[in-house]
């Protein structure tokens, strides 16, 4: 931030004005950059999970312990299902409820 922007910045509130949501990016920088690829007809990450089947996961293997219920696991299978499957092991549906023991 400059010295010119500082001092703008200090007029406004100083006048009871709202600063703009432009200055949250001189306010606040972001510690790293991020790039997104936008076009149209792009779906969006939540649409492409939901429309994701979970499969059931086949253990190949186990290996180390890092805690209760906690150990490595090497999965195989398509990207897109493994993550829809281990997020329903993290978070289960509501739905699940019925199911339990």
């Amino acid at each position: 931030m400059n010295d010119e922007q500082r001092q703008e910045i200090i007029r406004r509130l100083q006048q009871g004005e709202e600063l703009s949501p432009e200055w949250a990016r001189i306010l606040f920088p972001p510690e790293k950059r991020e790039y997104e690829l936008v076009y149209h007809g792009k779906e969006r990450e939540e649409d492409i999970i939901a429309n994701t089947l979970a499969v059931p996961l086949q253990k190949v293997r186990t290996f180390g312990k890092n805690g209760d219920g906690w150990h490595n696991k090497l999965i195989f299978g398509d990207n897109l299902q493994v993550m829809k499957s281990l997020l329903e092991v993290k978070n289960p549906p509501a739905s699940w409820e019925a199911f339990k023991i």
